[in-house]
């Protein structure tokens, strides 16, 4: 029989037994809680609490899982911790920040290098780095038009973006979307000076994640982002074909996931070789009679064109620049004349098709100008990599 004394010792030991195992629990949760788990085979997530597994009920349906295959990863001393189903096992989108998570290590082992990047330095360049590590977040692409084009499924280009205008009709629908763009960082977007340059036709907003805009499913996915500031290049003037190239710094940042995700860009001056595969994209004119542009997304195949060949074709046309093709310029077109970027399609990219299947691409060029659409003559393309230095220095302006 206990004494008064020795319960007291035993209540004791059992409250403080109590303690160690609570501490203990707390902190084997803390250790759970990020780590990368596996539903089933192929299909992969990241350990958290319910309330922390954003749009759970969306990916268990688009990753066709039921409640039995959310598997538990532990508890708290109140909440289990599941497994939160994500695309794959890198697919963390939304949470990195390229100028901040990716680049800060790097950042600081070059706090003794604060020269610009260039193509043979030490250094590399900031917009490969941002490429660099933007790639380590590809994944395969699963799903089995500008003049001539195909339409896009959703997700395909998930860096495209469609710049809207204040309508003039405003009745008809809240925005006109005359330009094309493409993401490049969660807050900024690629584009043509020509697109953002006149003072009476402002762009007021972007739109992101989604290709059709006549699908209800779709829409419910759409990105509208107001646009905080302008940036044409300073070099850019009216009815030229020269320097034209713009960035568009948006209000707020972007959140990354499947639809909506950035591009790299293209750092190579060199022409891409004739096999390289070349897409152009956007919501342009279809039917050259009655310019009727496209509310579905699309992408035409092109080929590159020497700067000489350009040159001619221009000639012929008696339409050359006045200071004809430079090698900040692009020249591409379908041999077949078919397929071509037109009006409504300025300032979207011209991608170069890296990876097919993890649908790996760089920005090559921007959708400048051209004589007509699908003509023999070539449109012109401004090139990404004679403007890296404008880029880095808004896009990525802190590093």
């Amino acid at each position: 029989m206990f004494t008064t004394h020795k319960l007291c010792l035993v209540l004791r030991l059992c409250f403080c037994a109590h303690i160690v195992l609570t501490t203990l629990s707390l902190t084997s949760a803390a250790e759970i809680e990020g780590n990368p788990c596996e539903i089933k085979q192929g299909v992969f997530g990241r350990c958290a609490l319910p309330r922390d597994c954003p749009d759970i009920a969306k990916q268990m349906q688009n990753l066709g899982l039921t409640k039995a295959d959310v598997k538990r990863c532990g508890f708290t001393i109140y909440e289990e911790i599941i497994c939160c189903p994500l695309a794959n096992e890198k697919n963390l989108l939304g949470i990195f920040d390229t100028k901040e998570d990716f680049l800060e290590s790097e950042k600081n082992s070059n706090d003794d290098k604060k020269t610009r990047g260039n193509f043979e330095g030490a250094q590399e360049r900031k917009a490969k780095k941002a490429c660099r590590l933007l790639d380590e977040y590809a994944e395969p692409y699963t799903v089995p038009h500008i003049l001539g084009g195909s339409p896009v499924a959703p997700g395909e280009y998930p860096h495209m973006a469609a710049i809207g205008y204040a309508p003039i009709n405003p009745q008809s629908s809240p925005y006109e979307f005359r330009c094309g763009g493409a993401l490049i960082d969660k807050r900024f977007v690629l584009t043509a000076a020509h697109c953002v340059n006149r003072p009476d036709s402002k762009p007021i907003i972007v739109r992101l994640g989604v290709t059709d805009f006549n699908n209800p499913e779709q829409m419910k996915n759409a990105v509208d982002v107001p646009i905080e500031a302008l940036y044409p290049h300073m070099n850019y003037r009216n009815l030229e074909k020269y320097d034209d190239i713009a960035i568009i710094e948006l209000k707020n940042d972007v959140e990354y996931s499947s639809l909506v995700f950035p591009v790299c860009l293209h750092t190579e001056l060199a022409d891409p070789p004739p096999e390289a595969t070349l897409n152009v994209t956007g919501w342009g004119v279809t039917e050259l009679k009655t310019r009727r542009q496209s509310n579905v997304l699309l992408q035409a195949s092109v080929k590159a064109v020497s700067a000489e060949n350009c040159r001619k074709a221009y000639v012929r046309g008696g339409v050359l620049p006045s200071r004809g093709i430079l090698p900040t310029q692009i020249c591409a077109s379908d041999p077949n004349s078919i397929s071509d970027a037109c009006w409504g399609d300025s300032g979207g990219p011209l991608n170069l098709i890296v990876d097919e299947a993890y649908r790996k691409m760089r920005v090559i060029g921007v959708v400048s100008a051209g004589d007509g659409c699908a003509s023999v003559t070539p449109s012109l393309y401004t090139r990404v990599a004679s403007y890296l230095d404008f880029i880095e220095d808004i896009v990525w302006k802190n590093l």
